[in-house]
């Protein structure tokens, strides 16, 4: 992958999900340009007790308490 190869570090900012489980090892969850997670796609999901990313994030982004 070009990431290993070039031993670079790569930063997307996305809403879609599914493309970030895919291509991210690292995760950034924001909200209102604050950090309320870090871990990898696994851990964020475990930690906020949902089945995927989607779910997580539509449980960060609806939520009052996040943040």
């Amino acid at each position: 992958n070009y990431k290993r190869k070039n031993k670079t570090t790569i930063l997307l900012a996305s809403h879609n999900m599914q493309e970030v489980e895919r291509l991210c090892d690292n995760i950034i969850m924001m909200k209102k340009g604050e950090v309320v997670d870090v871990g990898t796609c696994n851990e964020i999901i475990h930690r906020h007790g949902r089945k995927n990313l989607e779910e997580t994030f539509l449980k960060i982004a609806r939520s009052k308490n996040e943040l």
